[in-house]
């Protein structure tokens, strides 16, 4: 565990803006999810496709107001860190210079509505990990990461899966591809799968 206290009290927050169109997508999808949209278990086939980029994201301690420092699995994009902490892992740069990956909980106020996130250091190529593992992970405990090392997310986002007859968790795997100290930046890769209970990260529709 990571010298996190709980709450960040440091951190630049921006302060709680509305909150982005792609929550109230969740909230639609979890009703479809309901219906048997998400998930394997009965078989019905995946409704979103998977989503992987490559951009640069700010450290959390650093960011400008309002800029991207934490990604958003079930969306796929990169938020600035609000005080309605509508994301599941946040970024930042440690004093040596190292990359940290802090799941929500971490970052949240203990008074927040937060939900558990788990992370998980792989030793192999971002492009070897065709699916998400199904253990392992680490609950709401922050990871250091060097450059090129990748990490599996498992969220448990009520938002998008939480009344999912076919899974409660969503999985994403994310890889720091170069760290800019001066800057304030990570350049990082990543893949999520949006399907409920899906753990793929092939392209297109996820078979499994």
């Amino acid at each position: 565990m990571l010298p996190y206290p709980s709450p960040l009290t440091s951190l630049n927050m921006t302060p709680e803006i509305a909150r982005p169109t792609s929550r109230f997508a969740a909230l639609a999808v979890t009703f479809l999810c309901a219906l048997g949209a998400c998930g394997d278990l009965t078989g019905v086939p995946a409704s979103l496709n998977t989503v992987t980029d490559s951009t640069n994201v700010y450290a959390l301690n650093g960011a400008p107001p309002g800029a991207p420092s934490a990604l958003h699995v079930f969306s796929g994009t990169l938020l600035p860190v609000t005080s309605s902490f509508v994301f599941d892992v946040a970024f930042d740069i440690d004093a040596s210079g190292n990359a940290v990956v802090l799941p929500q909980r971490v970052v949240a106020s203990r008074l927040a509505s937060t939900h558990s996130v788990g992370l998980q250091k792989l030793n192999v190529p971002f492009e070897s990990v065709t699916s998400a593992p199904k253990s392992g992970y680490v609950a709401d405990s922050a990871v250091v990461a060097s450059v090129n090392q990748v990490i599996a997310i498992q969220s448990n986002d009520p938002d998008a899966c939480g009344i999912s007859l076919t899974g409660t968790t969503l999985y994403a795997k994310v890889v720091v591809l170069a760290i800019d100290r001066v800057a304030r930046q990570l350049t990082i890769r990543y893949t999520v799968d949006p399907n409920c209970g899906f753990v793929s990260f092939a392209p297109g529709l996820p078979k499994d």
